[in-house]
C-alpha cells in the first residue's frame, strides 16, 4: 500500500509541475528514475546529517564532522556522477533552454524524493505515528 502511495505522490508532484517547461521535466525525470535505492540511502544519509545542524536539534543528535563530511562527499559523488554521466543532455538542456532556476527546481523533486524513502521506513513510520499514544484519551471527545 505504501508503495501505491508513494508512486501517486511521485507522480502528482510530477504532474503539479507539468506547466514546467519540457527540459525541466525531462532532468527531473531523469534525476528521479535513475537515482537508485543506494543513492536515497546517500541522500537520506545527508540530509539528517545536515538537519542535525540546527540550533535546536544540535545538542540531541551529536554527529562526527568526519561523519558530516563522509556524507557531503558522497552526496558530490552522486551528484557528479548523475549529473556528469547519467542525466548529463538533460542538465545541459535545461541550462540552456531554461536557465539556473529551472535546473535548482528539478533537486526540489529530489529532496521529496529522498524524504519519502525517509518516510518510508517502517520504524520511521512507525516513530512518527507514536505520538498518538500519549494524547488524553479524553482529546477526541473535543471533536464530538
Amino acid at each position: 500500500m505504501k508503495k501505491i502511495y508513494l508512486s501517486l505522490i511521485i507522480f502528482f508532484v510530477l504532474q503539479t509541475n507539468s506547466f514546467s517547461g519540457e527540459y525541466l521535466n525531462k532532468f527531473a525525470n531523469c534525476l528521479m528514475q535513475n537515482t537508485t535505492e543506494r543513492d536515497k540511502v546517500v541522500l537520506v544519509r545527508w540530509m539528517f546529517s545536515a538537519v542535525a545542524q540546527h540550533s535546536a536539534l544540535e545538542s540531541e543528535f551529536n554527529i562526527s564532522a568526519e561523519k558530516s563530511t563522509n556524507h557531503e562527499i558522497a552526496v558530490a559523488d552522486y551528484m557528479q556522477y548523475i549529473l556528469g554521466s547519467i542525466c548529463l543532455e538533460e542538465a545541459k538542456n535545461v541550462l540552456s533552454y531554461e536557465g539556473e532556476e529551472a535546473f535548482t527546481k528539478s533537486f526540489e523533486y529530489l529532496g521529496e524524493l529522498a524524504m519519502m524513502s525517509l518516510i518510508d521506513d517502517p520504524n520511521v513510520n512507525n516513530a512518527l505515528e507514536n505520538w498518538i499514544i500519549h494524547l488524553d484519551p479524553n482529546f477526541f471527545k473535543k471533536f464530538e
